[in-house]
Formats: structure tokens, C-alpha cells, sequence
């Protein structure tokens, strides 16, 4: 693809529901046009505030919890040891 074919397709055709497609293409901008689907599943990961929010209840109400109960960690609600 070309500059001005990727431009194009950024300007009139790309149609943005979520963060998917712009974190693919700079993936594989960073990467020199190849990216792993590890990779860019990694990239979709790291961008993605609903994930985070999503892990962050499950470390708060099942990871954190159970290992709080067996005294393994202790909790201040923001923070494990």
C-alpha cells in the first residue's frame, strides 16, 4: 500500500466502531509493515480502557479476594503485597 493509499483509506474509508483498527495500523507501522497476531492481540490489549477495567474488577473480586482469604497477600483496595 501506498502513502497516499493509506491516506485515503484514513480519510474517506476507514470507519472507527472501536480502537481496533488505528491500534493495528500503528502497530504495524512501528514494526515496518509485519506484526505477529500475538502482537498486534498484545497492542489490542494494551489499548483497550474497557480490558483494564474489566481485569482490574477481576483481580479486586476473585484473584485478590481469594488469595486475601488464604493470607497470601494483604489489600488496601488499590495495592496487593
Amino acid at each position: 500500500m501506498t502513502f497516499l493509499e493509506l491516506k485515503d483509506f484514513l480519510m474517506n474509508r476507514m470507519r472507527m466502531a472501536h480502537i481496533y483498527q488505528p491500534v493495528m495500523l500503528m502497530s504495524l507501522l512501528k514494526n515496518g509493515g509485519v506484526s505477529s497476531v500475538e502482537s498486534l492481540a498484545k497492542d489490542l490489549l494494551i489499548n483497550d480502557q474497557s480490558q483494564m477495567e474489566y481485569y482490574d474488577k477481576v483481580t479486586k473480586n476473585m484473584v485478590g479476594k481469594v488469595l486475601t482469604n488464604f493470607e497470601n497477600s494483604m489489600s488496601n483496595h488499590e495495592c496487593y503485597e
